[in-house]
């Protein structure tokens, strides 16, 4: 009753010239506005016997607070539907960074587990012995990069089947970039030491061959470093 009041009120003040077979007067709106607001008062006021039962303003809340949100969102759908999508977008922008930051570190990732290198120690060992150490790497490892280190005491020359016989491996393994480093010094646990520092590579990532019976130490004096067999 009220709202038909307040619709009238507009007709008056928006449409005062649209022709109606029937107007009312100012003062008739204000009687009838003024008495739904004192039945409307008297509603609220008035206690039920049951004091169990809710009372008569909580039941006008339950239904006219609802249907104040139904017509709020009908009036205003496109507005809301705009603010719905500004959140999607907002969401899915959000997800799209987090998911190309973690990409991103993945690949990383996986760059660094790739770079890292190995290290075999040889005097000269045979073909089949390196080849050994090829398959493992190839087959157990994610690196892709290996040193051939030789350490010589004096300015030896190097065996010259040790360079053809890692030509050969480089070919066979194309995925496996081999370098061959000449070292000069004592191959003991203190060289291992210092090039596992100064190559950043941890001595559990190196390898020597079987030792012979001449070899001065034991394999457990080395650090960790680990036999291929």
């Amino acid at each position: 009753m009220g709202l038909f009041v307040i619709g009238n009120v507009l007709l008056k003040v928006r449409r005062s010239k649209l022709p109606r077979p029937e107007k009312a007067s100012w003062m008739g709106l204000l009687f009838a506005f003024t008495a739904v607001v004192i039945a409307l008062a008297g509603n609220i006021l008035i206690k039920p016997e049951d004091p169990h039962q809710p009372s008569n303003f909580s039941v006008f809340l339950e239904y006219f607070i609802p249907s104040i949100i139904f017509v709020y969102v009908m009036l205003n759908r496109i507005t809301i539907l705009k603010l719905v999508l500004s959140i999607l977008k907002y969401i899915s922008d959000n997800i799209r960074k987090l998911v190309l930051n973690i990409h991103n570190k993945i690949y990383r990732l996986i760059d660094e587990i790739n770079s890292q290198e190995f290290v075999f120690f040889t005097k000269g060992d045979n073909i089949a012995t390196l080849n050994k150490v090829m398959q493992y790497i190839e087959r157990n490892e994610q690196t892709r990069k290996l040193k051939v280190v030789t350490v010589v005491e004096n300015d030896e020359d190097i065996p010259d089947n040790l360079i053809s016989d890692l030509d050969v491996l480089d070919r066979e393994y194309p995925n496996i970039d081999i370098e061959f480093v000449k070292l000069k010094g004592k191959f003991g646990p203190d060289l291992i030491k210092e090039y596992s520092k100064k190559w950043k590579i941890p001595i559990n990532f190196m390898f020597i061959g079987s030792p012979g019976d001449r070899f001065p130490y034991r394999v457990e004096e080395l650090g960790g470093v680990r036999l291929i067999i």
